[in-house]
């Protein structure tokens, strides 16, 4: 008996991907068409684009990549990112048949760590070395109180930031700075991220205060007119009596939402006698904000309770000794009242006690990171795996640093025409 030897399918010819970043927005039945698909067949594959991105147009700026038959010309698949979170992938499959589906992009954390020396501007160096702009946009606020266009010729800046690149390497978004020091030849500034004892990211300097401008709302509810001023000397329409006004009334709709106008700790919440019921919120460095003749206090909210600005704490009404649904509004510094309307809250967060340890071992681990970047200056990625771990004492003190290097893609037939009919 002879043995035969069995015949094996030999696997498609890979396809040839067209790539391109569009410079206009149509419909995709339009740009499928410019690329040569008959007009009944470029409308099915729209058709089904159509019912899964929920919207038949593309948008310029945004990528599309089509797969095609390298022998026959026919189209075998295409992919459009809606945004940089969700892409559209189309197969055919045969006999007319065509699977789309939504898809997430996929995206790998690293660190990004760069120095450099100033000569002409800071900006001018940023520019130089390729620094997003949102990573100076955020340097440029943490330092606002030094005005970085005015360092000396000669100052060095190190820092270190994330990002996300996307695993084709399409997208790279910035996601924080992580570290930062400058140094001007006579002071070092320094800013190292850490999350305080409530989850919120901040940026701190190297004695744990918060950097930056202090932030707060103007007004903790929005009202129609304010009925009463700020004064030591104003006749109380129930009372029939001059005394201090010490706050402002802030007329608004019953009910409105009333919020806490920075982060603070809750000193009170409950009935405050004239001012019925109130919330006293304590924002540290001495300042108190308070909010009185609520219709109710938001549920839950009790003394010792943190709230973050902007976080609704109750609604306007019209309790204790009060003619109308307004709110009284007021501010006390190191315990005394000052007017609301021309006070600044000034309040910048510090590290508390009990995180103090866990942030003294961050700054530490990111001074050793910062370091090792030489001051002539450089732009340096660190591991992919380096960067996946949590950016405390384990993840940073045993950082390599790497010369960035463009992402390179491997294993596809491509072709990149200089100009197509897609691309006009």
């Amino acid at each position: 008996m002879s043995l035969e030897t069995a015949e094996s399918a030999s696997p498609a010819a890979d396809p040839i991907i067209i790539e391109l970043t569009l410079d206009r927005s149509s419909s995709l039945l339009r740009y499928l068409e410019d690329a040569g698909l008959d007009p009944a067949e470029a409308q099915h594959w729209a058709d089904k684009f159509r019912e899964v991105a929920s919207t038949p147009m593309l948008r310029q700026g945004h990528a599309l990549v089509l797969y095609k038959d390298p022998e026959t010309g026919d189209l075998r698949g295409l992919r459009y990112d809606l945004n940089t979170n969700v892409a559209i992938n189309e197969r055919g499959l045969g006999a007319g048949v065509i699977r789309t589906s939504r898809e997430l992009i996929q995206y790998d954390i690293r660190r990004v760590a760069v120095a450099f020396q100033v000569t002409r501007s800071f900006r001018t160096a940023a520019q130089n070395h390729n620094l997003p702009e949102p990573v100076v946009y955020t340097l440029e606020s943490a330092f606002s109180d030094h005005h970085l266009d005015e360092l000396p010729t000669g100052s060095v800046v190190k820092l270190i930031y994330q990002e996300k690149v996307s695993r084709d390497g399409r997208y790279r978004l910035v996601t924080g700075v992580e570290a930062a020091q400058v140094e001007d030849g006579e002071h070092v500034m320094s800013a190292f991220a850490f999350r305080d004892e409530h989850g919120q990211p901040r940026l701190f300097d190297a004695n744990g205060q918060e950097l930056g401008e202090p932030q707060s709302l103007r007004y903790p509810v929005k009202f129609e007119y304010i009925s009463s001023g700020f004064t030591f000397h104003r006749y109380h329409p129930i009372l029939h009596e001059y005394r201090p006004h010490v706050g402002v009334d802030l007329v608004a709709r019953y009910g409105a939402p009333v919020q806490a106008i920075a982060d603070g700790r809750v000193e009170t919440a409950g009935w405050c006698g004239e001012l019925g019921r109130c919330v006293r919120l304590d924002h540290s460095h001495g300042m108190v904000s308070i909010y009185g003749h609520l219709s109710r206090i938001s549920p839950g909210l009790q003394a010792g309770s943190w709230v973050s600005m902007g976080e609704v704490i109750g609604r306007v009404g019209s309790s204790g000794l009060s003619t109308g649904p307004h709110l009284h509004f007021a501010l006390e510094k190191e315990g005394r009242y000052v007017n609301p309307l021309t006070q600044s809250l000034g309040v910048n967060h510090q590290v508390s006690p009990r995180m103090r340890s866990l942030f003294e071992q961050f700054k530490e681990n990111y001074l050793a990171m910062l370091a090792k970047l030489p001051d002539l200056g450089g732009h340096f990625h660190l591991g992919i795996s380096e960067a996946s771990a949590s950016s405390g004492a384990a993840g940073a003190s045993g950082s390599r640093l790497a010369p960035a290097r463009a992402s390179r893609h491997h294993g596809r037939r491509r072709w990149r025409p200089v100009r197509t009919a897609l691309a006009r």
